[in-house]
């Protein structure tokens, strides 16, 4: 019988990709105009987004109700597939896994919509055309992730 996976780390990732990806925050940036070479070059700013999404106000306790939605769906699905066929199993684990990942994603949506507002006040208070991810800066870059935790918690 087939298992949903337990809330963890991995679970607190794929969050913060679906997060950022609803708000269209990973998608490329549009290529711009080559600027006139008297104007200095943009700066271009970063966030950490594990760290915004941890210091997020109320964050615990939507990640605590997403953990009771998957365990109640794997309680539904030990009682209803024990008896399917194979087919049947993965179908109904099918179904309930997307079930489940709608409700997560209508949970989440607020948290993405506030997030990427206040990444991008920040980066318009700050000048900042472009903001990437953390993870994806090698050097340089204007670290903008504590100013976006504070408007968030705002």
């Amino acid at each position: 019988m087939k298992k949903l996976q337990p809330l963890t780390g991995t679970l607190i990732a794929l969050l913060t990709v679906a997060l950022f990806t609803a708000a269209g925050l990973s998608a490329p940036a549009p290529v711009q105009a080559a600027k006139a070479p008297d104007k200095p070059a943009a700066a271009v700013g970063y966030v950490n987004r594990q760290q915004i999404l941890n210091a997020y106000p109320g964050i615990q306790d939507l990640l605590q109700q997403i953990q009771t939605m998957r365990q109640a769906a794997q309680k539904d699905y030990d009682a209803n597939a024990k008896d399917l066929p194979a087919v049947d199993r993965k179908a109904y684990n099918d179904k309930i896994a997307l079930e489940e990942a709608r409700r997560e994603d209508k949970l989440m949506k607020p948290v993405a919509d506030k997030i990427g507002a206040a990444i991008k006040a920040v980066a318009g208070e700050k000048g900042l055309p472009v903001i990437i991810d953390a993870t994806v800066v090698v050097y340089g870059g204007i670290d903008i992730t504590a100013d976006v935790i504070a408007k968030v918690k705002q």
